[in-house]
């Protein structure tokens, strides 16, 4: 492997992830006139969760329709994501920043319309109207890319973020390492923004591989692990979010089909989804979900998309959009022989994910207006908050949550120190895997996670089930420290791999506190099968505390109406 190196690093704001969110925090954060570092495990051209392209972008345009408006648009943000959603932290976080996110996104290169020019939009998912803009988005990350490097940020590609630290309570940097060459960073900075994703490969996977998944699977949970141990509060990190999926291949897209006018059946070709909801297969994600969950709990499955009504050339137009997402998902779907008149294709419910209950909001970090956490100098945006999710909402609160920090860093006169002692064992923490010559491999811990979770608080949990996952997984803190890896690859997925089983730990501590079900079956509680507005119609926030101690408490939510 050659010699490892230790490097040194200042900046003004440093961004950690390099997805949607994190590239809309640099361009915002290098306007303000900041230097600007952006730290990805991947490579920013192709990194996060619209890695492969996107096809949708939700919006109000205020054209006149009732439900085109900022007030309609809150109004259904607090009825779908009522519990989860901080309408006051969204009104800023997104509706403020809309008219110009929209703007930039075809500024930097990508339109946002059809190739006559018009804007093509179409409602699913609980929407009052059809919210969600069509495009091709396919380039929409490699132009973020470039104009992230027009506006001279620098960019560490390939680099596993390990740890936060802070000085007297505030920001003072962070650490990591190169996982092709294994240098190792200390980058001092201002500021940094958290825009790293949700926690996946935490659940068995419907295809059996867990890199297979409907999210990307290199979101791990890192930052929200190295958040949470430097004392950030989290907030909705007990929902397991879940979708509909082709039988076969963990995707996104379902919303495709239903923009075409496919339905859900069972096997005895029944509509079932107005038997769960009234919008039938137009209802809110999580109810889709639960209605294929029942019907194959009792008995009628499998579950199909029918697609009778469509003709071969309509299902060839709606493969070849698919695509726009996952490449290979119109091959696989012809493969299947699903290209013809009247075409049944089979669906399944995905694998579980750590992750935000609804397209409206997020899951991790507590952010308030200004995007900020409660530690001094650190910011979150896109799915690592608690506040922002999807494309449209990374898209705008990611350039705010870019604007605050920057506005934290020029007032902040001089970068904080990192303690030597603290780098030293860090470094060697990092890298001990590498000298063990013998040990478990982050294969076999990752499984035996993935079991646990699984087994235990997937869609359907209990007071019962919750504890013994916590003492299954406590049980396992101990061969964390026997772990080995042969190379710098393993090294990363080593490190995943702890992340992970931490983050599960939160996530099962949240979900045993929320003593209710919402969301069903995101947090689906067999013991407290109803949802309790008195109690619980809030975020579930956990933060460590300096002594080591975890608590729970809930902030409670208000809503009109």
């Amino acid at each position: 492997m050659g010699s490892r190196s230790s490097h040194d690093l200042e900046t003004d704001v440093a961004i950690i992830g390099g997805g949607t969110a994190g590239l809309n925090s640099a361009m915002a954060a290098a306007q303000a006139g900041c230097r600007v570092l952006i730290v990805d495990k991947a490579n920013i051209v192709h990194s996060g969760a619209i890695a492969g392209g996107i096809d949708h972008f939700m919006a109000f345009l205020e054209t006149g329709e009732p439900w085109d408006t900022r007030e309609a648009y809150l109004g259904w943000v607090g009825s779908v994501a009522r519990g989860a959603a901080d309408l006051e932290v969204q009104e800023a976080v997104y509706c403020d920043e809309l008219k110009e996110a929209l703007e930039r996104v075809e500024r930097i290169g990508v339109s946002l319309r059809q190739p006559d020019g018009k804007i093509f939009r179409t409602a699913a998912l609980g929407q009052p109207g059809p919210y969600a803009i069509n495009f091709d988005g396919k380039k929409l990350k490699p132009k973020m890319a470039i104009e992230v490097r027009r506006r001279k940020c620098r960019v560490l590609n390939r680099v596993q973020v390990t740890n936060l630290y802070l000085h007297d309570g505030e920001l003072a940097g962070f650490t990591g390492f190169d996982i092709r060459s294994g240098d190792f960073y200390r980058i001092r900075a201002k500021a940094v923004v958290i825009a790293t994703g949700n926690t996946n490969r935490m659940f068995n996977a419907q295809v059996g591989n867990p890199f297979n998944l409907w999210y990307c699977p290199a979101n791990t949970g890192d930052l929200h692990r190295a958040a949470f141990d430097a004392g950030v509060a989290l907030a909705n990190m007990e929902y397991v979010r879940m979708t509909i999926v082709p039988k076969g291949f963990s995707t996104p897209g379902f919303n495709a089909f239903f923009g075409m006018g496919a339905q859900l059946v069972n096997s005895l070709r029944e509509p079932f989804m107005k038997n769960y909801h009234e919008m039938g297969n137009k209802a809110p994600r999580n109810f889709i979900v639960w209605g294929a969950l029942q019907e194959l709990k009792e008995g009628r499955g499998p579950i199909y998309m029918d697609c009778g009504h469509l003709k071969a050339k309509d299902l060839e137009h709606l493969f070849r959009t698919l695509g726009i997402d996952k490449d290979t998902l119109p091959e696989f779907l012809l493969a299947k022989g699903y290209a013809k008149d009247g075409a049944m294709i089979e669906m399944t419910v995905s694998e579980p994910m750590q992750a935000r209950p609804s397209e409206v909001c997020g899951s991790g970090i507590r952010i308030g207006r200004d995007c900020a956490s409660n530690v001094p100098g650190i910011f979150a945006a896109g799915d690592a908050s608690d506040q922002m999710g999807c494309l449209h909402m990374a898209t705008a609160g990611g350039f705010a949550a870019g604007r605050h920090a920057a506005a934290y860093a020029k007032k902040t006169a001089h970068r904080r120190p990192l303690a030597t002692k603290a780098m030293a064992e860090e470094q060697a923490r990092v890298f001990r895997p590498l000298e063990r010559k013998s040990g478990s491999t982050y294969r076999e811990f990752e499984t035996i996670v993935r079991q646990i979770c699984s087994d235990h608080f997937g869609p359907v949990k209990t007071e019962l089930s919750l504890k013994a996952a916590l003492e299954k997984l406590g049980r396992l803190d101990a061969a964390r420290d026997e772990l080995k890896a042969d190379n710098l690859h393993e090294l990363m997925r080593t490190h995943e791999a702890m992340n992970i089983h931490a983050v599960s730990k939160i996530s099962a501590t949240a979900a045993l506190a929320r003593r209710e079900t919402r969301f069903p079956p995101y947090h689906y509680r067999a013991d407290y099968p109803l949802s309790d507005d008195e109690n619980f119609c809030g975020l579930m926030v956990i933060q460590k505390q300096p002594g080591g101690d975890v608590t729970t408490r809930l902030d409670k939510l208000r809503y009109a109406g």
